[in-house]
């Protein structure tokens, strides 16, 4: 009867590693594997809604073709819209430059080219 009791005292030994230290080890890999799926299935997810947004702008995210869109001439020639401005009328550079730039908020009121027509 005692050989039985060690051979059994024995095998517990024989593994390398008690219950107490085995039972952290299994919750620490269960963990692991817990974040790692969670962290999958969110890249998965994240992926899913960027590639749907990327087919949503490539429908809908051409520019309109019309004529309000396109950059007036004012806009695009080299001195931008100020120069447009100030050669329109050559009494315009005479004015002392508080009274011109009033004067170009207006013209571009006028003309549509603010950002809010207000």
């Amino acid at each position: 009867m005692d050989l039985r009791l060690l051979k059994l005292a024995g095998s517990s030994q024989d593994s390398g590693m008690s219950e107490s230290e085995g039972s952290p080890l299994v919750i620490l890999l269960a963990s692991c594997a817990g974040l790692l799926a969670l962290v999958l299935f969110l890249i998965f997810r994240i992926s899913g809604c960027l590639s749907r947004i990327e087919s949503l702008l490539a429908h809908n995210g051409s520019p309109p073709e019309s004529s309000e869109s396109q950059a007036s001439a004012a806009e695009t020639s080299s001195g931008g819209a100020f120069e447009a401005f100030l050669s329109e009328d050559p009494s315009r550079r005479e004015m002392s430059k508080g009274e011109q730039f009033s004067a170009y908020r207006r013209w571009r009121q006028e003309k549509g080219l603010n950002w809010s027509n207000s």
